[in-house]
């Protein structure tokens, strides 16, 4: 499964929580969603994937994904016993009544490709098969019992029409696995051991098992297995010795087997891997849920009103409720948090703004969005404590710019704590000179 689809999948895990619960808090998810090229499902996909991270949903995708490969090579090697099963059951007597060995070979196969084949048809998007439900068993049972349970439905809305070819092609292949192991045992016991061959009828007479015998292996005649003739047919209502009669018998049972198991199990896992893997190739993100269509409203990308200076020098911003204006010609930037708004940025410095309140922080996390700078200082108030909030808010300013510093603007009551937090952040301190070094050597230019 390539990322995109692994994108989608988690797209909608996303959904189905918040349509089940409570909304994620996703103001920096839609913040970095809104600064990527790109639709609306683009957008929604990127906050999805963000908030994945955030929430452990991506490592309980993985853990999903890792018991169903689990899961599948578990019933990988109970497929290859199984069909050395068959295969020893079939010989399990000498002589071997053929018609009883090939109903231990193929009756099995048949009922459940028939099953398969009425399922595909008429219950297209369930899984019928014994074989699906026991992978599904022991994928529930090697997850973790934390991995979120809106996994498994996203999976199944994201691939709904998908599914029946999945199925057959998860089907389809164990049953290959099944026959193809069967077949080595068939061989490897008819080179080393001597089987003779009868067929016993009570209701049939010796005609209707000659025809029998010929529609059989009229397709297998066709790929080059022999058959034997009618003579060789009436003598084998009893078992006989006759070395080539023996070989002959075997030939065609291993004609029939592999034209009507074999062949058949591989061309069908073939044909729906393919379903599959063109049909994912057209799945997209289908955005008519009312989730995503609360989404897109706010993932659009606002227009950046934009005015200019009395002196006709450079492009400002208007960028918050308090209409303050923001240069944005510069690479450095100064803010300021939870400082009075009666302080005084020192001049010639490019002042974001004050953030004091949600709406501020919002505009200035959403300007550093689109506009990142190569130098950011911020501005702190040691006076005030270094609650969980300031520093969530240092930490998303700090991945907004190039290089991230702060600055102390007194020595507060609050220090030690603040020096304390900086340490375990790993920003180091700075103040207004390691920013008009670069705005100086600008104006040189």
């Amino acid at each position: 499964m390539n990322q995109y689809l692994k994108s989608l999948w988690l797209t909608e895990t996303v959904r189905l929580i918040e349509k089940d619960g409570a909304r994620f808090d996703d103001d920096e998810a839609n913040r970095q969603a809104r600064s990527i090229k790109g639709d609306i499902s683009a957008r929604i996909i990127k906050r999805a994937d963000i908030l994945s991270e955030q929430h452990g949903l991506k490592k309980s995708q993985q853990e999903w994904l890792h018991s169903a490969k689990l899961s599948f090579f578990i019933l990988f090697i109970i497929a290859l016993f199984t069909g050395a099963g068959l295969a020893f059951s079939a010989l399990a007597n000498n002589p071997v009544n053929l018609y009883w060995a090939l109903l231990c070979l193929l009756g099995f196969h048949f009922v459940t490709l028939c099953l398969w084949l009425i399922s595909c048809i008429f219950l297209p998007n369930e899984s019928g098969s014994f074989f699906i439900h026991l992978w599904l068993w022991l994928a529930k049972k090697i997850a973790k019992k934390s991995t979120a349970s809106q996994v498994l439905p996203a999976f199944i809305t994201v691939f709904n029409k998908q599914l029946r070819w999945l199925i057959g092609l998860i089907v389809n292949l164990l049953w290959s696995v099944i026959l193809f192991s069967a077949l080595i045992v068939l061989v490897a016991l008819l080179s080393t051991k001597n089987y003779s061959f009868e067929w016993q009828t009570t209701l049939l007479s010796a005609d209707a098992v000659i025809t029998i015998t010929h529609f059989l292996g009229e397709l297998p005649t066709m790929l080059g297995f022999s058959l034997p003739d009618n003579d060789t047919i009436r003598a084998s209502e009893q078992a006989m010795v006759n070395g080539e009669i023996r070989s002959a018998w075997a030939v065609w049972l291993l004609g029939i087997f592999i034209v009507y198991g074999v062949a058949i199990r591989l061309i069908l896992f073939i044909f729906c891997g393919m379903k599959w893997r063109f049909g994912c190739q057209n799945i997209s993100l289908s955005i008519q849920y009312p989730q995503y269509q609360l989404l897109i409203n706010e993932l659009d990308i606002a227009p950046i009103k934009y005015i200019v200076d009395q002196d006709g020098s450079s492009d400002t911003l208007l960028c918050d409720q308090n209409k303050q204006i923001v240069k944005t010609s510069a690479n450095t930037a100064l803010v300021a948090i939870d400082i009075e708004p009666n302080w005084s940025p020192p001049n010639h410095i490019n002042f974001l703004g004050f953030l004091n309140s949600n709406e501020q922080r919002k505009a200035v996390l959403d300007f550093l969005q689109q506009h990142p700078a190569n130098k950011l200082l911020i501005a702190i108030d040691t006076d005030r404590s270094p609650d969980r909030g300031i520093i969530n808010l240092i930490q998303l300013l700090a991945v907004k710019a190039a290089d991230c510093r702060i600055w102390f603007i007194n020595q507060g009551r609050q220090l030690n704590n603040w020096q304390e937090s900086l340490s375990k952040l790993k920003i180091v301190l700075a103040d207004t000179s390691w920013l008009l070094d670069e705005g100086d050597n600008a104006k040189r230019n």
